[in-house]
């Protein structure tokens, strides 16, 4: 199964796929702060909330990481009241987990920062793709294709921060993996429509066992964002982990 964004709450994580050795931990963190790759800061309750973030500045020799820290009020009241957060984030495919305790928020507004020691616990699990969400009717995003004509829309099957799968009507006329669907338009809810570039990744088709043989039979097609804006990048990572966190709060719950 892949990794969610969420944190594993595995109490044994940090134990079982922890990096003992400083050099290497500093060196993940210097990659992720030289990629920009989005990092989603969990307030210790789950109810409690995370906020979407990135690492701003690391300091080896004085000991210190600053993250982005832009969030709304009540929820930086949260985080100040906390002793510590966890922090995940996916880096070349392989989710990281981090602690960060006894940070500091300074500043505020779109400028605000979390201030935090080094990581001294820092856990390196490997992932097979990035977690993916089916849209759901009170969250379903809408995407157009451009065809060279005009833009045609298309049912969207699953999203997930690197990429997303759509239903191909026609499986007489897919696109071959390596395809790149220039001009697209995805739209999420409550975000400004985003124009990315596709590359189709794979095809496969929608089994269905009651559908008649003889006919064509649509297909699913997976596609990689090519070169995602830092900004879109951000609204979709945002989307997901709200489909993720509404998706756990449905599961019954057993007693």
């Amino acid at each position: 199964m892949p990794l969610g964004t969420g944190p594993e709450h595995d109490p044994d994580v940090f134990e079982r796929f922890g990096i003992p050795d400083t050099a290497e931990r500093v060196r993940l963190l210097r990659a992720l702060a030289e990629s920009g790759e989005m990092v989603t800061l969990h307030a210790p309750r789950p109810t409690d909330g995370q906020v979407v973030s990135r690492v701003l500045a690391l300091d080896a020799a004085h000991g210190t990481i600053d993250l982005e820290f832009t969030t709304d009020d009540a929820r930086r009241d949260v985080f100040r009241a906390a002793d510590a957060a966890v922090a995940v984030a996916l880096l070349h495919r392989v989710k990281l987990q981090f602690e960060l305790a006894r940070f500091t928020i300074v500043g505020d507004g779109d400028r605000g920062r979390l201030r935090a020691p080094l990581p001294q616990r820092l856990a390196r699990l490997q992932r097979r793709d990035a977690y993916r969400v089916e849209p759901t009717p009170s969250a379903s995003p809408r995407l157009w294709l451009n065809d060279g004509h005009g833009e045609r829309a298309v049912r969207i099957l699953d999203v997930s921060a690197t990429g997303l799968a759509f239903e191909w009507p026609d499986a007489g006329t897919p696109p071959q993996p390596g395809t790149r669907l220039g001009g697209s338009r995805l739209e999420l809810p409550a975000t400004a429509p985003i124009r990315c570039e596709l590359v189709v990744r794979a095809t496969e088709p929608i089994a269905d066992p009651y559908s008649d043989p003889t006919e064509r039979v649509p297909l699913r097609v997976g596609c990689a964002f090519e070169a995602l804006e830092p900004s879109a990048a951000r609204a979709v990572q945002v989307f997901v982990n709200l489909a993720q966190s509404r998706g756990r709060k449905a599961r019954p719950r057993l007693i």
